[in-house]
């Protein structure tokens, strides 16, 4: 029990301690986000650059890890949106807001440094697969949805696509997955500065991740609609991994960490871009609001025991 709780206090110690500097207005907003665009488009593209560029030959198939991840992902997608039918604060343009928040983890700050902490950069390439078209497919899917429950035909779905593939064309993580795969097949190798470069801001990135999460969270509250945010908990944080469980064990063949991965993410708690969606459309803000800051803290809890479980070869 004790290296998970070295990978798990340390983690949720650096958020407490982005938290506290911006409660003590020491940071403020706008830190934070500089921070968080240092992490999604310098730190964590250069793990996944070097990481790709110097691997061997992978065991798993991208495909297979997508299927159990994004599968388990949308019948947890339409499980929101039937369950919002019951709760009100959640009933709105066909519980959209609600699958956003069911289904979008917080994966860059939280799952990503969690990965990394406990597995150590082997992990990287899984990870990668997953972050690389997780929030782009989200936000296309979120919109599409409320368009089809709000009916106002000003949705367009070839606008929406071109969309899509401009942000994955322009996505940092992307594009530091796909330039070290084409470095590694031109054999050339990485040169030792160039290589040390890349491991600082790697190394980097665990520790700058997890500050910025502290100080998003710190704009957060748990005030009102109380039985939404639990309902947006329980679907992220239980039956999601439950679902990605049951698809890396029964249903595709991917290397053991690959599925630890994809569990691991699968149990995340509702991240930002599903607040943003939210707000911007004033749909269930109060509820996706404390669905973030509520499951941050129980992941504290929720991801020592999934890493205890994970080590003694249980999932």
């Amino acid at each position: 029990m004790e290296p998970i709780l070295t990978t798990v206090l340390p983690v949720f110690g650096m958020i407490m301690l982005g938290y506290g500097f911006t409660r003590a207005r020491i940071f403020d907003a706008a830190a934070g986000r500089g921070i968080t665009l240092f992490v999604f488009n310098v730190a964590i593209p250069a793990l996944l650059f070097k990481t790709v560029a110097t691997m061997g030959p992978q065991q798993g198939a991208p495909w297979e890890l997508w299927i159990a991840f994004f599968g388990g992902l949308a019948i947890t997608w339409v499980a929101a949106a039937l369950a919002s039918r019951l709760v009100p604060s959640l009933d709105v343009s066909g519980g959209a807001a609600a699958s956003m928040a069911s289904g979008f983890g917080n994966l860059a700050l939280l799952g990503t440094p969690l990965a990394l902490s406990h597995f150590g950069q082997q992990v990287a390439i899984p990870l990668g697969m997953i972050l690389s078209i997780h929030a782009p497919i989200l936000w296309f899917t979120a919109m599409l949805h409320r368009a089809l429950f709000e009916g106002g035909g000003s949705f367009s779905v070839s606008r929406t696509a071109k969309d899509l593939f401009r942000n994955l064309a322009t996505n940092a993580i992307v594009l530091g997955l796909l330039a070290g795969t084409i470095w590694r097949l031109t054999g050339l190798g990485l040169h030792p500065v160039a290589g040390t470069m890349l491991d600082m801001l790697a190394d980097a990135s665990v520790p700058t991740a997890l500050f910025a999460l502290g100080v998003s969270l710190a704009g957060y509250s748990l005030r009102g609609s109380w039985s939404g945010m639990f309902t947006i908990i329980a679907l992220k944080m239980m039956l999601m991994p439950v679902l990605v469980f049951g698809l890396v064990h029964y249903v595709v063949s991917i290397p053991p960490l690959w599925a630890q991965v994809a569990v691991l993410f699968a149990a995340m708690p509702t991240g930002a871009n599903a607040f943003v969606f939210a707000q911007r459309n004033e749909e269930a803000v109060a509820a996706v609001s404390g669905a973030i800051t509520l499951g941050t803290a129980l992941a504290a809890i929720s991801a020592a025991i999934l890493l205890y479980l994970m080590d003694g070869g249980v999932i």
